[in-house]
């Protein structure tokens, strides 16, 4: 077992073992979030793909990946005639079967434009929100996945929670709270976020956009820079999904946008095989 994916399983069961928190057990994951780009050819099938720092990532996961991804199939929204280059995001989980194994899957995808920003939606004032100071008391971190309607004049429609995944383990009660918490904390500041519409490209004309936006609160001390956690495990309570009753019904949810990035919602490529590629 890799020894930083040993402590942070280790972390995760003992906040576990703290909380008696029974079932939640059963979620006890180690996550990974990697970032790169695929192409896909018209057929639907993958015609190559890249990993971003492939030597920050381990092996395992690496051959994880490989062993996953050519398989795929996809189905665009529109006829396509040449080969369509996205960028790509994968979230590895890592689950423990006993005290010296461990089960990787790979459980998420989302998949962005590489065009220019002209044809696509962009951030034009972002600012971060509040750290609640009972999430600060309570070392309490995680990551709020928003979905956000954008209006044509950049402004946020309708916006709502997706998801919230959380950094350390706690009661059920407990952690619905401070899902709660963050979740609230981060639509507060979303309502006032404003953005770029497309100008170029079949999206230009579209009279809203829907997109996902992932928050992250970080709970590492005030005025020290947070290490670059990239190709390393850490800990992953992922919280339930939410069905938005305004959104597209055959949008789904992803945990795997990068922090920092939007992500149409509805996306024009649609992976249409299983994430392991079967």
């Amino acid at each position: 077992m890799n020894r930083r994916m040993a402590i942070v399983l280790c972390m995760l069961m003992a906040y576990v073992a703290a909380a008696n928190a029974g079932d939640i057990r059963k979620t006890a994951e180690a996550t990974m979030l990697v970032t790169g780009s695929i192409d896909v050819a018209p057929d639907g099938s993958v015609h190559g793909y890249s990993i971003d720092r492939p030597e920050k990532i381990p092996p395992v996961v690496v051959d994880l990946i490989k062993n996953s991804v050519p398989g795929w199939r996809f189905q665009f929204a529109e006829r396509v005639d040449a080969v369509q280059h996205a960028k790509m995001s994968l979230r590895i989980i890592a689950k423990p079967v006993d005290d010296q194994h461990e089960v990787l899957h790979l459980v998420g995808a989302s998949f962005g434009h590489a065009g220019a920003d002209g044809a696509r939606v962009t951030y034009k004032n972002m600012q971060p929100p509040r750290y609640p100071q009972e999430a600060i008391r309570e070392h309490v971190g995680g990551t709020v996945f928003l979905l956000l309607r954008i209006d044509r004049q950049g402004q946020v429609q309708n916006l709502a929670v997706e998801q919230v995944n959380l950094g350390s383990y706690g009661r059920e009660a407990q952690m619905r709270h401070f899902r709660s918490v963050l979740g609230d904390a981060a639509l507060e500041a979303a309502k006032g976020w404003t953005f770029n519409p497309p100008t170029t490209g079949k999206n230009a004309s579209a009279p809203y956009w829907d997109m996902r936006a992932p928050v992250n609160f970080d709970p590492h001390p005030i005025g020290t820079s947070r290490a670059d956690t990239y190709g390393k495990w850490e800990a992953y309570i992922p919280g339930p999904r939410a069905s938005i009753p305004w959104a597209a019904s055959n949008q789904s949810t992803s945990d795997a946008v990068p922090v920092g990035t939007l992500s149409q919602a509805e996306q024009p490529m649609q992976l249409k095989t299983a994430l392991d590629g079967a």
